[in-house]
């Protein structure tokens, strides 16, 4: 697996080594800190190629190659370097080891770009990305689909909307509030500043999203593209609120212009179709948007203590254990299925 130490990458591997499977994490550097069962590392040079990847999937015996490595942000060159030609190594090099493992590939809703209110986006609904991070998303999309029509390799592209929960990156919207409520929840007069909050949005617990991949993982006959999403957009602001309100801190909540994101700016309004996802993957989201909030907080509240005395030096897969060890119950909603 790629990307395995990133958000989605914490989740996903996290619960393909409770599902059983036996994880080898492809990455430039060592972890920072112990790994769980089940989960082994080796490491890549700091410049993959698709040979150097063909000889770590070929190593470890690979049946299934997931990439959820990417950059979602920053200098245009290493979204290239990340989102595109990463997986274009990632293609490459699975389609030489001998069986050819399956290929699930990370995609994004901003593959999609902006579309009419109050449509919801399908899989052949056509894409017109406007920011760099869409742009190369969709590139490396385009890419795993040119392979799999060429019989190259065998796979699917989960088009990820927008996930939330549990270590939630400071980055995001509701990470990024969860984050500043955490930290300012003793002081006399909080407030979270935050981008215009006006959008509409589709978003996913991102234990959902990592039960999409297991599912993904064993259906060999998964459609070339999914969408991975509740199906419902709602109000940012909302949402935002709801976790304000959540947490108990009487927090001032400001919304400026200055701090608006480049990757979701000119995006209005998005929701996802989900019927292939429910019907042909059999894929039904297990959380409710108020227990991915309250899990946020708690993990945000759990992590605020060890941030504040320096940088935390645990991998994340190391975080998300502890805080799911103390603060996590599990959700009364049905299990998804098998």
């Amino acid at each position: 697996m790629l990307g395995a130490t990133g958000y989605l990458g914490t989740h996903i591997t996290r619960a393909l080594a409770e599902d059983g499977a036996q994880v080898t994490i492809l990455s430039r550097r060592p972890p920072d800190a112990s790994l769980q069962k089940r989960i082994t590392v080796q490491l890549l040079p700091q410049r993959p190629s698709t040979a150097a990847l063909a000889a770590a999937l070929a190593d470890s015996e690979a049946q299934v190659v997931i990439n959820a490595a990417g950059v979602t942000q920053g200098d245009i060159r290493a979204m290239v370097q990340s989102n595109v030609r990463l997986a274009r190594y990632v293609l490459g090099a699975a389609a030489t080891v001998p069986g050819r493992p399956r290929v699930v590939h990370i995609g994004s809703a901003a593959e999609y770009g902006t579309q009419p209110e109050g449509s919801a986006v399908t899989e052949v609904t056509a894409c017109s990305p406007f920011g760099a991070y869409g742009r190369t998303k969709l590139a490396a999309t385009d890419a795993v689909l040119e392979a799999i029509d060429e019989g190259a390799i065998r796979g699917t592209v989960l088009r990820v909307f927008n996930p939330v929960g549990p270590m939630s990156p400071a980055g995001s919207v509701l990470g990024g509030v969860g984050a500043q409520l955490a930290h300012q929840r003793t002081l006399p007069n909080p407030q979270v500043e935050t981008g215009p909050l006006d959008a509409c949005r589709d978003f996913v617990d991102v234990r959902d999203v990592a039960s999409a991949v297991l599912l993904a993982v064993t259906h060999e006959a998964s459609p070339p593209v999914v969408n991975i999403a509740r199906g419902e957009a709602v109000s940012v602001r909302d949402l935002v609120r709801r976790l304000v309100e959540l947490s108990g801190v009487r927090a001032r909540l400001l919304e400026r212009p200055a701090l608006a994101s480049r990757r979701s700016q000119g995006l209005a309004w998005q929701e996802a179709a989900v019927e292939i996802a429910r019907g042909q993957l059999g894929w039904v989201p297990r959380y409710e948007l108020h227990e991915s909030l309250r899990d946020l907080w708690n993990a945000a509240t759990a992590m605020a203590p060890a941030r504040a005395g320096g940088p935390d030096r645990r991998s994340p897969l190391d975080q998300y254990a502890e805080w799911a060890a103390t603060a996590y119950r599990p959700s009364p909603s049905p299990q998804r299925p098998r």
